[in-house]
């Protein structure tokens, strides 16, 4: 009886240290990045599933199998669930192929971000698999939360940006300087878009 609780207290162990995670990323508004999936088990795992729910503004793009997986002969399906608004994943074996006990790559997921994307948290949750002999894991903490914020400043804030400035002779022809004519025809563009003109009397 002792030596009975003692296997089982450490295949809990071994369970409990087991995961699915995605480390936390940056990505820029209007761009997309990859980042990878890791799976860190601690024994001979045939497949896994885990369910990804994203901030507003990032979309999945193109997910695909690492090297390792693939010569591992495992298939991966990605479907996304209206009902639970959000992307499901499956890896599992072609073959009678399992996970030998590491922590690597498993896939590679490509993010998008709009062009209004504010950054956020993304949920990796339901992160499940099956043992060599079909026993159902449930990965540690069975959902982890990714943070991906985005660049608090991208480009130059328009009220910081400068003054664009043009010069034009009476014919409208632009000029490099207004010192080259008595009186010239100054264009200034605003960070907005807007143009004013007026003339100017250059002193020479």
């Amino acid at each position: 009886m002792t030596i009975l609780a003692t296997l089982l207290s450490v295949n809990a162990v071994a369970q409990s240290l087991s995961r699915i995670y995605i480390e936390d990323f940056e990505i820029f508004p209007d761009s997309s990045v990859t980042v990878p999936v890791m799976l860190a088990n601690v024994e001979r795992t045939r497949g896994v599933q885990f369910y990804l729910t994203l901030p507003e503004g990032l979309q999945l793009g193109q997910s695909e199998l690492t090297q390792y997986s693939i010569d591992s002969k495992m298939i991966l399906t990605c479907r996304y669930s209206e009902k639970n608004a959000c992307y499901m994943i499956f890896i599992y074996p072609s073959i009678s192929n399992m996970y030998p006990p590491d922590t690597l790559a498993v896939m590679n997921m490509e993010f998008q971000a709009s062009s209004d994307f504010k950054g956020g948290d993304m949920l990796v949750w339901k992160c499940r698999g099956s043992t060599a002999n079909n026993r159902a894991i449930v990965y540690q903490d069975d959902t982890t939360t990714v943070t991906v914020p985005t660049a608090s400043l991208i480009g130059i804030p328009m009220d910081k940006q400068q003054l664009r400035e043009q010069y034009f002779n009476l014919q409208g022809q632009p000029i490099d300087s207004p010192l080259v004519t008595t009186v010239a025809i100054q264009v200034t563009t605003l960070p907005n878009g807007q143009r004013y003109s007026r003339k100017v009397a250059v002193a020479h």
